[in-house]
């Protein structure tokens, strides 16, 4: 039998994460024998999980060259894989994104559903299947949608996802403060982790011939940190914008206490475009808009307003 891959993108969340295990076992109880591996570091939130529950890490692997074939959990975008992932060797996807390029894996089976975490749609497999999940998945995959979710309160969320959370819980019996417990560790950007964070979980795109990045970040005070520390902010995002030879780029942080978005950006061009799609007005090079406003939520509305 072939020596089967799973992975996500480089440098995974705990969405990724949690869905490579998750589904390594699934595969596993379903009869495929499977290696697990990662490209490049997990996420703080994914290493604080594992931490926490004294869950071991993920191996990491550079490339696909000693695999036949390769399972893709929570990307479906060259930029996550390019230079890492043979694309002939994909032979599914697992994803849940609306902008993907799915298209462009030319041997995968591709499920692409739009809920607001792909730990939703792994863990439906296994409810749909009447197959066993450990305690160990439940609670990655329970933590990843409290995560995406932003404990339930993001625009995106569905009902999927909620009807999900409730079956993990009973295997995962999670305490019933966890959310906090989690947002507050992913809320420390002191020194180094701050401009790793950002550049960490850069998201980049090429819509209608133009290179758009955004960063994003989610945590409790970022009114705090916008006050001590947008000037670096700023600086960051800017020496991105150089170094990937962007047309546009900005920083969302999002404050998962006051369920408010705050939209960081100098460039005049981006801010022009960012006031023009969410209806909102810089002061300076900040704009806040009341509500938890996802990443995956703004770039379709980039795309059609860049393709119009």
């Amino acid at each position: 039998m072939s020596k089967l891959l799973v992975t996500s993108y480089v440098n995974p969340d705990i969405d990724g994460v949690a869905g490579i295990f998750a589904y390594s076992e699934f595969l596993e109880k379903t009869g495929r024998n499977n290696i697990i591996g990662v490209m490049g570091e997990l996420h703080d939130e994914a290493k604080y999980v594992l931490d926490r529950f004294n869950f071991e890490y993920p191996a990491v692997i550079l490339n696909s060259k000693d695999f036949d074939e390769v399972v893709l959990i929570d990307t479906s975008d060259l930029n996550g894989v390019e230079g890492n992932i043979e694309l002939e060797k994909v032979v599914e996807i697992i994803d849940h994104r609306k902008i993907h390029e799915a298209d462009k894996f030319p041997n995968a089976k591709v499920q692409i559903e739009l809920v607001d975490s792909v730990a939703t749609l792994i863990a439906e497999k296994f409810m749909e299947k009447k197959i066993e999940i450990s305690q160990k998945s439940a609670i990655l995959l329970l933590t990843a949608v409290i995560s995406n979710t932003s404990n339930f309160k993001g625009g995106v969320t569905t009902d999927r996802d909620k009807k999900i959370a409730e079956y993990l819980n009973k295997i995962a019996k999670l305490p019933d403060n966890f959310w906090k417990e989690l947002f507050e560790a992913k809320s420390d950007l002191s020194g180094e982790k701050l401009i790793n964070r950002i550049t960490g979980d850069l998201a980049l795109y090429n819509i209608a011939n133009k290179k758009f990045g955004i960063a994003q970040i989610e945590m409790i005070g970022v009114e705090k940190l916008m006050r001590e520390r947008i000037d670096e902010i700023i600086e960051i995002i800017n020496k991105v914008k150089d170094e990937e030879s962007l047309d546009f780029i900005f920083l969302s942080a999002i404050d998962l206490e006051k369920e408010k978005t705050y939209l960081i950006s100098d460039d005049k061009n981006t801010k022009d475009l960012v006031k023009k799609i969410l209806n909102v007005s810089f002061e300076d090079n900040l704009a806040q808009k009341e509500g938890i406003i996802m990443r995956k939520q703004i770039s379709p509305l980039l795309k059609e307003e860049l393709e119009k």
